[in-house]
């Protein structure tokens, strides 16, 4: 399992750093050079298994991914390789600590179903994502503070959720 964890880790880190250099040839080359080394340093963490490097990769692939949006770079590149980006992140993190587990009971079962929550994160933060750079929404001050407020509410309760689960 290690070995699957690892190769899906290294098309992400590799789908994302792709993308970002899609992204950033338009503007220069050197731009689209310099996505590729920092793509090619994070990619060094599937061998030393160094989770600090994977933590700095995402940092700078978002930081880039923001500055190409402030420039106008087509946002599908940006947008998929944010979120390949971190799906990248996790199973780094994941590979790092599955790698320090002493017993391993039901391997295949629980890398499945974190595979399985890892792709439905992914696809649903990307069509969200998506979705919000299509639409355009107009409310006052006042309605965006209930927003917030509710925002707030309701991811506290699913916090709270996921830990009472996590206990059981």
């Amino acid at each position: 399992m290690t070995a699957t964890i690892r190769m899906l880790t290294g098309l992400c880190i590799g789908a994302a750093t792709l993308c970002l250099a899609a992204a950033f040839v338009a503007s220069s080359w050197w731009s689209s050079l310099a996505m590729l080394g920092i793509g090619l340093l994070w990619l060094s963490v599937l061998r030393h298994g160094n989770g600090r490097v994977a933590d700095w990769g995402l940092f700078f692939f978002v930081l880039a991914a923001v500055w190409g949006g402030l420039q106008g770079l087509a946002w599908g590149w940006l947008l998929t390789a944010v979120v390949a980006g971190l799906a990248g992140w996790d199973l780094t993190h994941y590979l790092v600590h599955w790698q320090a587990a002493p017993e391993r009971r039901g391997e295949r079962e629980l890398v499945r179903r974190h595979l399985l929550r890892l792709a439905g994160m992914a696809v649903g933060s990307w069509l969200l994502a998506g979705l919000t750079l299509f639409v355009t929404v107009r409310f006052n001050y006042l309605w965006a503070l209930v927003l917030a407020g509710v925002a707030v509410f309701l991811l506290t309760r699913a916090l709270r959720r996921l830990r009472s689960r996590g206990a059981a």
